[in-house]
């Protein structure tokens, strides 16, 4: 039987090799198989023509940085994960300092009148001081005004070199987003009492301030306590009063941080219901709370607002009282201010001077120095010296107080509300106190007022004769001079901006501001324009940026998942914030909590 015919090869590669295409070779389908799996050697060829080169591996990290500058910032963070070195390179400080500069300090400084106008304009350099960047960005969450060259100086050595730029970046470009990450810590648990135990309403009251990483907060079970909300642990605690006061209720709150960035120490003021007050200082490295001043001349009623700035307290009392105390040792010889329709001085006399020595009061507080001088107190606490008292006919709640530092003198301002023809308004009155050397504290006072907002009547689909008035007016006032914020039940705010000089003071015209859905039960604002304000319910919370743009829109905070938002037994009635965070006072079934949103 004849064989099978072979398949001929027509091969260029065999012919030039001189083969007849008669040998018993595989057929070209084998071939094609073949191909498909390369040999071992083609392998490894094929992986070494396919090794990149590291063209940067022979540069320097100074080099990398300078070509790195040239970059803007996503591509910055897209090639920080190629390699551990240009994660660290790209961190780099110095590389995000022009980029915080362009995106945030520059165009804060398109809105200074004149200043394209100047030699910056044909100058294409970045010119900046990274001891200033911090004062040229705002302030962020500085409540004090103006701050004293000495105290200047040392708060710029602390922050020109260890500011980490890109890290301020990333903060405020979080604040921008309203992107953060929650935690909860605890302040007041329900299950020291029990289910029928009889409590007031003050006694449950926790009373909070937030400034620089640290909450201080207040009441009358746990006393004075200092919370670190990075690592969300107490800092420090004492009791606010000796075994005989029981019963008294702190009603207010204040704080005086100016010391707090160069020396870690934290003034604390604290109002109670009985018209007594008292001052601690906070020591941060040492951990300690120490007695400072006890006013104990309860005699102007519940203290309803203060405010504090070493050496010198204001106090506001239900009664209608505002107070001016200077808690120095100097001799204080007080002046009449000025009085206007709403807050004027006691009818028929001068504002009260100190109050003379009473042997009996010297003694209870010599024994009361005693009592606390082992843990809470100094060896010698001074009394408060009464600078003027103020008494007001006209006005009703809510109502502001604030202190801040000039150049040449300190100025007390009193934020009010009053009822005026057909509606309401708010008025401002300044205490200028200048203390030129050693001679006795003059006070002179300014005042100004808006004009009166009408109240809105609710229509009745029944006739009825007289009109039913809708409650109308501020439900909160918060002054950072020169940022006057009001709260209303609209579900708005409205802003005010103030001007002061030596002489004269006055208010704008009033700028309502959109974005709630619901009851504004709370708001902040810092002098630089930065403002907070919270949901009744705690549901929302909003960021404002209201210098050089009043009328921009606010960003609401969203916190990343898994946070699960307030429902409707939550109580949120308090809010605050610093740099990094933002603290909500929340409450529910007799148990209070600190809800921190931290944007770092």
């Amino acid at each position: 039987m004849p064989g099978k015919r072979k398949l001929v090869s027509y091969d260029v590669d065999d012919d030039d090799d001189g083969h007849d295409g008669h040998d018993d070779k595989p057929p070209r389908h084998l071939d094609a198989v073949a191909v498909s799996k390369p040999s071992a050697h083609a392998q490894a060829k094929r992986r070494r023509r396919s090794v990149h080169l590291d063209n940067t591996a022979g540069l320097s990290d100074e080099l990398l940085i300078r070509i790195f500058s040239f970059l803007d910032e996503k591509t910055l963070l897209a090639i920080s994960p190629v390699s551990r070195r240009f994660h660290r390179i790209t961190s780099d400080s110095q590389l995000w300092r022009p980029h915080y500069y362009l995106r945030f300090i520059l165009p804060r400084a398109h809105r200074i009148p004149g200043f394209r106008a100047g030699a910056t304009r044909t100058s294409s350099k970045l010119r900046y001081s990274a001891g200033r960047f911090i004062w040229a960005d705002g302030g962020w969450g500085r409540r004090s005004g103006f701050v004293g060259a000495h105290q200047h100086q040392l708060q710029l050595q602390h922050q020109d070199e260890s500011v980490d730029w890109k890290k301020q970046y990333r903060l405020r470009h979080n604040w921008a987003r309203g992107r953060c990450a929650v935690d909860e810590m605890p302040v007041r648990q329900a299950d020291r009492l029990g289910p029928d135990a009889l409590v007031s309403v003050a006694e449950w009251q926790t009373l909070v301030k937030v400034v620089d990483g640290l909450a201080v907060t207040v009441d009358a079970t746990s006393g004075l306590r200092a919370w670190h909300l990075k690592t969300r642990r107490l800092v420090a605690q004492t009791p606010l009063s000796r075994p005989d006061d029981a019963g008294r209720q702190p009603t207010c709150l204040a704080v005086d941080d100016v010391l707090l960035t160069s020396l870690r120490v934290l003034d604390i003021a604290v109002g109670f219901d009985d018209g007594h007050f008292g001052t601690w200082r906070l020591d941060v490295p040492s951990a300690t709370i120490r007695l400072g001043h006890r006013h104990a001349t309860g005699c102007c009623g519940e203290l309803l607002a203060i405010a504090y700035a070493h050496p010198y307290l204001a106090a506001a009392s239900r009664r209608g009282f505002i107070s001016l105390f200077s808690l120095d040792a100097a001799p204080v010889a007080a002046a009449t201010p000025a009085s206007d329709a709403g807050t004027t001085s006691t009818p028929g006399q001068d504002p009260e001077p100190p109050p003379p020595p009473d042997p009996s009061r010297d003694d209870e507080d010599d024994d009361d120095g005693k009592q606390h001088k082992q843990d809470t107190a100094p060896a010698t606490p001074s009394r408060p010296r009464l600078l003027t008292r103020l008494q007001s006919h006209s006005t009703r709640p809510p109502l502001a107080l604030s202190i801040r530092r000039t150049a040449v003198s300190v100025v007390a301002s009193i934020a009010y509300t009053f009822d005026a023809l057909g509606g309401w308004s708010i008025g401002i009155q300044d205490l200028d106190v200048s203390t030129p050397g050693r001679s006795p504290h003059t006070v002179t006072s300014r005042v100004a007022s808006t004009l009166p907002t009408p109240t809105p009547t609710r229509s009745s689909p029944v006739p009825v004769p007289v009109p039913v008035p809708v409650p109308d007016g501020p439900i909160r006032l918060c002054y950072s001079h020169p940022y006057l914020l009001a709260t209303l039940p609209d579900n708005t705010l409205v802003l005010h901006l103030c001007t002061s000089t030596a002489t004269s003071l006055s208010i704008s015209p009033g700028l309502r501001l959109w974005g709630h859905t619901s009851g504004i039960s709370d708001a902040e604002i810092t002098p630089r324009g930065k403002a907070v304000s919270l949901a009744a319910h705690g549901h929302e919370i909003r960021v404002w940026e209201l210098e050089g743009r009043v009328g921009g829109p606010s960003v609401e905070i969203r916190p990343a998942p898994p946070w699960a938002a307030f429902d409707a037994r939550d109580r949120g009635g308090w809010v605050g914030f610093d740099d990094e965070m933002v603290v909500v006072l929340r409450g529910r079934d007799g148990r209070e909590s600190l809800v921190v949103y931290d944007f770092a």
